[in-house]
């Protein structure tokens, strides 16, 4: 404690006197909403500035591609012509013209009636003189109607956005198609006229019925040229496109309204025909095409009070409808109302190409082909056709064939010229063709069967030098498969060692598996995908897809044509096409050109082997139905489970034709032959009736002819000259370098008694000894019913036989040799016969010749050793 000092009381805090009330508080709010506010216009200026550049590269990339839009490209004033080159002369001809599948028949606005285009105007776009492509007043009502849901549809749309629509076929219900379609409207009314944008409008509408544009809907449902309708009818016509099954006069149906009561089409359009009537009234716009489009104040309503109930009180006269707008379409036109199976291939395989080219969607291009003015020159033979069209439209080609739960047959068939890869003739089904671009079973895929082997399992292996047309395997299940032998032969019999040529001629699965294992399935895959051609899914590198046929999809007889034109084409693939070239409306510019692909496949010497065993299909195996007299000819079956589908691709010197046989649902077929070679032969004996029999080309180079074993394949021995079936040596023609080196090693001779045909015991006497080759080979047993025709040949077999037989049947036990008494017997040589010599056997008792005991010394020697043999 310190002294002296005083503690000092605590000291109070000083009072804070209160500050005075600001004024203005009022202000500051106002100060501070007006920095929020300006903060939020700051905000959005730049949001909108990054939203513009973002819509401005967005039109950059995605719209300013697609915005031009050509109307030639798309109206109907120029047709597309087909030819095909005359054989004679070489000169191109004129096939046909073609038209699309909408029946159209074009008419220029001049021809139609004044009232036609005012109704449209009147109903569709009554601001369309006013606007310049999009009608914004509408166009901002739907986008309300968009995000309020008001509405389930965009609306809004101008005659020139539905133009563009109609014509380009850009329907997908999106906001990108909607903003793309702003703009193309805005860029086409730049280049093209309110006169032009109608005709369009009225050329490309849809009025039911099959009726596309206003041509064909007034004969249609008129009976007459669209110039000779009048304001009734043209308001009538008019009232059908806002939903054709709704307002179309010739729908015979019932509908009914929400409140229950019931209406029919007919009278619909009258009512919406009066409403157009009633708007073709109000609505202002210039009276002809000839009036001033740039003065609105001068125009008038399209009709007067009068002329709107007159037409009201008319009674509208339809037709009965008998007459269909194809017909109406075909009789203007002067064509057939369907195309040939292949122009409708031609437009598919153009269409296609035009869709690659120029980056367009598909209706874009058909649109094109349809009405460019193209000239599209094709491959067609148009004897070759004829004669394919008039086998496959008569059902009788096979015997009206049905399936037993009455399906009709169906059938497509391609045939190729495999020298350029040209498709000459197609048929896409069976009976009287009655559309156009149908369901075409030619181009579709179906299971080709065993008509694949040669193609997957021969055809790769023979070409790596894996096997050559002598290489045997046993033709015997190869092993066990979910308990079962696989493979099974097709009938269910086996012969054994069998050679790669006797495999295709008998079409033996157990032979053409282990000819692809040999081979090697990853390089059958890629021997078939990359030098055939051949659209094989990734789940197909496996044995059974390749070696029997069993493919995850398929293949289209275009695919097997062209593969099979391999052969007879030296081993050069060619890329199957319909058409050359296309050239545009001045028949100069090329629009697309299409040589095609071109490439080795395989060796000459391949083809030319895989040609020579294949004509032993046709003449002596499988084959034998597509079989023809004075033509050389090589082919091949196939034949699926259960019979569900059945091939044959066939070729001569000449053409490769691929004929796929089925029922639209998978039912087994029955019938005498395999109906496809039949239909085959019915189609190229007659377009090979006028060619000169010859021979497949030969290589001059690249073969040899060896003679080998036809059990192992390799060279002879002396067992196999020796085979029990007689010589087995065999010529056989490979390719120089597959020849083999090495001699055979399956036969062995072996011991053989003739009289027990067995093999030789020990008790068989030499004299009934021969040698003879056998199979020294021992199989998989898997059971009594899987046998193989050799199996008696195999020397395991002998053995068995022998063991179960206890030895020769007929040598038994050991024959006593008699011993000649004037030879001397040396009594200290071992392997001298004893001889019992003692005279109270009665075997040494020899009677005396006239002894008089009435036997003779022969006899007495028989009793001692038997009967003499006998020659």
């Amino acid at each position: 404690m310190e002294h002296g000092r005083r503690e000092e009381a605590p000291k109070t805090p000083p009072r804070r006197e209160p500050k005075p009330k600001r004024r203005g508080g009022a202000g500051r709010i106002v100060k501070r909403f007006l920095f929020v506010l300006m903060t939020l216009v700051l905000i959005g200026v730049c949001t909108s500035a990054m939203m513009a550049w973002i819509f401005m590269k967005y039109a950059e990339t995605t719209l300013t591609p697609v915005l031009q839009v050509n109307a030639d490209d798309y109206t109907m004033n120029y047709s597309s012509f087909i030819y095909y080159q005359d054989k004679a002369s070489g000169e191109w001809v004129e096939y046909q013209t073609i038209h699309g599948t909408e029946n159209r028949i074009w008419v220029d606005i001049e021809d139609m009636p004044d009232a036609l285009w005012q109704a449209a105007v009147a109903i569709e776009d009554q601001r369309f003189f006013e606007h310049n492509g999009v009608d914004w007043k509408r166009t901002l009502g739907a986008a309300v109607n968009l995000v309020t849901d008001t509405k389930d549809t965009f609306g809004g749309s101008t005659i020139t956005q539905q133009v563009l629509k109609n014509m380009t076929k850009d329907n997908d219900g999106t906001v990108n198609r909607k903003v793309r379609e702003i703009f193309r409207a805005l860029e086409f009314e730049k280049n093209y006229t309110k006169w032009d944008i109608l005709e369009l409008y009225l050329n490309f509408i849809y009025l039911g019925q099959g009726c596309y544009g206003v041509q064909t809907a007034a004969q249609f449902y008129f009976g007459k040229d669209v110039s000779e309708l009048d304001v009734a009818e043209c308001a009538s016509l008019i009232a059908i496109t806002n939903n054709p099954s709704m307002y179309g006069p010739m729908y015979d149906i019932t509908i009914t309204r929400e409140d229950g009561t019931t209406t029919t089409p007919r009278e619909l359009n009258k009512e919406r025909q009066e409403n157009i009537l009633n708007k073709m009234a109000e609505v202002k716009g210039p009276a002809t095409m000839k009036d001033d489009l740039s003065d609105p104040e001068s125009w008038s309503t399209y009709l007067t009070e009068e002329q709107a109930q007159a037409a009201k009180d008319e009674i509208l006269q339809f037709t009965d409808g008998s007459t269909s707008a194809d017909d109406v379409v075909a009789e203007a036109t002067g064509e057939s109302m369907y195309n040939s199976w292949f122009v409708d291939q031609v437009i598919r395989d153009v269409t296609a190409d035009l869709v690659e080219e120029k980056g367009i969607s598909t209706k874009e291009a058909e649109t094109l082909l349809y009405n460019g003015g193209y000239h599209i020159y094709t491959t067609l033979d148009p004897e070759i056709q004829s004669i394919a069209e008039s086998v496959y439209e008569d059902r009788g080609s096979l015997n009206n064939l049905t399936s037993a739960s009455g399906q009709l047959i169906h059938s497509g068939i391609t045939i190729i010229d495999p020298y350029a890869g040209n498709i000459v003739a197609m048929v896409g089904d069976m009976g009287p063709k009655e559309g156009n671009l149908l369901w075409n079973y030619a181009t579709d895929i179906q299971q080709p069967g065993s008509s694949i082997k040669p193609l997957t399992a021969y055809a790769p292996a023979l070409d790596s030098g894996a096997i050559n047309p002598g290489t045997t395997f046993d033709n015997y299940p190869v092993q066990l498969m979910n308990g079962s032998p696989w493979p099974k032969n097709s009938p269910n019999t086996y012969t054994g060692w069998t050679s790669v040529s006797m495999g295709i001629q008998k079409s033996i699965n157990t032979i053409a598996v282990q000819a692809l294992q040999k081979g090697g399935v990853t390089n059958a895959y890629a021997f078939a995908t990359e030098k055939l051609g051949l659209s094989l899914s990734p789940e197909d590198m496996d044995v059974s897809p390749l070696g029997l046929g069993g493919l995850t999809y398929g293949l289209s007889t275009v695919e097997m044509a062209a593969a099979y034109a391999s052969f007879a084409n030296s081993g050069i693939y060619n890329e199957p096409k319909t058409y050359l070239k296309v050239l545009g409306e001045d028949n100069s510019t090329v629009i697309l050109e299409n040589t095609g692909e071109q490439h080795v496949a395989m060796k000459e010497s391949t083809a030319y082997l895989m040609t020579t065993m294949l004509q032993k299909a046709v003449s002596n195996g499988t084959g034998g139905a597509a079989r023809f007299n004075g033509m050389s000819i090589a082919g091949k079956t196939g034949t699926t489970n259960d019979n569900f589908d059945r091939y044959f691709v066939g070729y001569t010197p000449y053409y490769v034709a691929a004929v796929w046989v089925g029922y639209k649902e998978n039912e087994r077929i029955s019938y005498s032959v395999n109906p496809a070679a039949s239909l085959w032969k019915q189609v190229m004996q007659q377009v090979h009736a006028d060619l000169e029999n010859k021979s497949f080309a030969k290589p001059s180079t690249g073969l040899t002819t060896v003679t080998i074993c036809a059990d192992s394949g390799l060279l002879c021995t002396d067992a196999c000259h020796a085979d029990s079936r007689g010589d087995r040596a065999v010529q056989v023609t490979v390719a120089t370098g597959t020849e083999p080196k090495e001699e055979c090693t399956l036969h062995k001779l072996v011991n053989i008694c003739t009289e027990g045909n067995c093999l030789a015991g020990e008790f068989c006497p030499e004299t009934s000894v021969v040698q003879k080759g056998y199979l020294d080979y021992v199989r998989e047993d898997y059971g009594e019913s899987i046998k193989a025709d050799d199996d008696a040949y195999l020397i395991s077999s002998l053995e068995k036989a022998a063991e179960e037989s206890g030895g020769c049947p007929v040598h038994t036990t050991a024959a006593v040799v008699p011993v000649d008494p004037n030879v001397p017997v040396d009594p200290n040589d071992p392997d001298a016969p004893f001889i019992d010599d003692d005279p109270n056997n009665p075997a040494n008792q020899t009677p005396e010749s006239g002894d008089g005991t009435g036997g003779s010394q022969e006899e007495w020697w028989a009793n001692i050793i038997g009967p003499a043999p006998t020659n």
